[in-house]
């Protein structure tokens, strides 16, 4: 539309009826262009005429879709979890529990690794934790020298049947017995330590899905090995989305976060008309382009609009 209205005008310059070609032989004299035809100079002259018409003509005719385009924003949309799991030890993938396009709840099992051996670890660390027979030994130790510590006592203040060294032999054993019964206590709680870090071990076999959301990529197949922090499963939460433009300082200046924005999202062949709000609007401003990050959230009840897809956001009309 612009060259049709500059070239419209730079036709009109040229059907402006032309003066009668001056002779060559005339010339200027007295001035900065002495020497020149005068013929030469009123052709200098025309055309920096049409030239200054048409530049004048572009910029104006340029002026105004800007200005029109500045109350839109092109971006993206992405949705607002995107997750690709892995597991934190290697092993061998035993069963795959879910299928491409599934949609799953947050916790539940999607991958199952060769557990075989963590499974008869926590067994065996259970059975020693669960194994009190020690300590219960060493706390009837303790009370039956305590008891025989406070009868020895007794009579050696009453009757001083029993010597200093006697008693004093009787208080050694308590104590021992006491710091025994400590020991063995001690050891209950590092075995119950022990079977704990058994059952996280066994964990780490089971991948569960840290969020609700669909399958889109099961890289591995059952049987094979996996190494620690390889891909496993990507899901990904599609009902709620993020639309992500870059704006001129100028454009996001008045926005805010909360505020309501009007998205147009291509769905197929057609645009999508949603309400949007305003999450993230970056405070600092890309030194390169000028331009500031701002992010809109969406519902997408239905999963029509397809994450990754591009958009258009309407600014508010009150922006300068």
């Amino acid at each position: 539309m612009r060259g049709k209205e500059v070239r419209k005008l730079n036709s009109a310059c040229e059907d402006k009826p032309k003066p009668a070609p001056l002779p060559d032989n005339l010339r200027v004299s007295g001035s900065e262009f002495s020497g020149f035809p005068l013929s030469t100079l009123f052709r200098i002259s025309d055309f920096g005429f049409r030239i200054s018409i048409s530049l004048m003509a572009a910029l104006w005719l340029g002026a105004w879709p800007a200005a029109a385009q500045d109350s839109t924003a092109a971006g993206f949309t992405e949705p607002i979890l995107d997750v690709t799991v892995s597991a934190s030890v290697p092993g061998t993938l035993a069963k795959i529990l879910v299928k491409e396009g599934d949609f799953v709840e947050q916790g539940r099992m999607v991958i199952e690794l060769e557990k075989r051996q963590e499974e008869l670890e926590v067994k065996r660390r259970k059975l020693i934790w669960e194994d009190k027979s020690e300590l219960e030994a060493a706390a009837v130790k303790a009370e039956i020298l305590k008891v025989d510590l406070e009868g020895t006592k007794r009579l050696f203040e009453t009757t001083k049947s029993v010597s200093k060294e006697q008693l004093l032999k009787k208080e050694l054993e308590y104590k021992q017995a006491v710091a025994e019964h400590e020991k063995f206590s001690i050891t209950e709680t590092r075995e119950e330590i022990e079977y704990q870090m058994a059952l996280e071990q066994l964990r780490k076999r089971e991948i569960t899905a840290p969020l609700a959301g669909f399958v889109t990529e099961l890289p591995l197949e059952a049987g094979e090995d996996c190494k620690a922090q390889e891909p496993l499963v990507r899901i990904v939460d599609t009902r709620r989305c993020h639309f992500i433009c870059n704006l001129e300082a100028r454009a996001a200046y008045a926005l805010r976060t909360g505020q309501k924005v009007k998205l147009e999202i291509e769905v197929g062949r057609d645009k999508a008309v949603v309400e949007g709000t305003l999450v993230f609007i970056s405070p600092v401003a890309d030194p390169a382009s000028g331009l500031l990050k701002v992010k809109a959230l969406f519902e997408n009840p239905g999963q029509k609009i397809r994450p990754g897809v591009a958009g258009i956001m309407q600014l508010p009309k009150n922006q300068p």
